[in-house]
């Protein structure tokens, strides 16, 4: 009688074995079918759970090879498995979601700097370069620092009516007309917008990405001071 109760705990541990090990893998194939598909554009994945599941998920495979590969250390306990837990996770997280966000962008900025001393290379930088490549629809990826602090202004002159639009480093930098060099110009709210955000614009116009890079490392600080704070990655070879 006791060898059949034995036997019988044996079975029914082995059953809840089985089940722990299909709802984890059920769990990981879907996981890993929503992130597939985006794969390029994932910088980590940070894993949270209750106890020792977590890390016993990730030890044994369950997730695509690809997928492993992204997943951040450390996993984070936390005390629910539903969306108090996702919230709680956020905040236990927040500085190594500051660290991939940083380590991306360096990535970006490495990429741009050896591309651009490449023969033919697929980037550029400097304003009117840049402004040009949106326009023709090159750019892939636009770099721009979270430290520029310029803006588009258009302006009008009075005496003769002239139109047209120009960067403005500071609010004391105002321009004379181009056409009839008169200083009697003024500047239309309607046209004007930070460059930051027009640039941001432009780009979606022709669905190309763009990415905030932080000066807080010193990749960030050489885009901003060696290169004006904007740079982006081509689609193509292009001048």
């Amino acid at each position: 009688k006791h060898g059949r109760g034995g036997q019988s705990a044996q079975r029914f541990e082995r059953l809840i074995e089985e089940a722990a090990h299909n709802f984890f893998k059920k769990s990981a194939e879907r996981a890993c079918s929503y992130w597939l598909p985006q794969l390029e554009n994932l910088e980590g994945i940070i894993v949270g759970g209750p106890g020792a599941t977590k890390d016993y998920v990730v030890k044994n495979d369950y997730f695509h090879h690809e997928i492993k590969k992204l997943i951040r250390e450390p996993h984070f306990d936390v005390g629910y498995s539903n969306e108090s837990g996702l919230r709680e996770l956020l905040q236990r997280a927040g500085g190594l979601m500051d660290q991939i966000e940083l380590e991306a962008e360096r990535n970006l900025v490495d990429q741009f700097l050896s591309e651009v001393m490449q023969p033919h290379p697929k980037a550029t930088y400097g304003e009117a370069m840049i402004r040009s490549a949106l326009n023709q629809g090159a750019v892939h990826t636009l770099l721009l620092s979270e430290a520029l602090r310029k803006r588009r202004v258009g302006w009008s002159c009075k005496p003769c009516g002239h139109e047209w639009e120009a960067t403005q480093t500071s609010l004391s930098d105002i321009p004379n007309c181009p056409s009839c060099d008169s200083e009697d110009i003024r500047d239309d709210p309607d046209r004007s917008m930070d460059l930051m955000d027009e640039l941001t614009m432009l780009a979606g116009h022709t669905s190309a990405k763009v990415s905030l890079i932080s000066v807080d490392t010193e990749e960030g600080a050489t885009l901003n001071d060696a290169f004006g704070g904007i740079a982006a990655l081509l689609r193509y070879a292009w001048s």
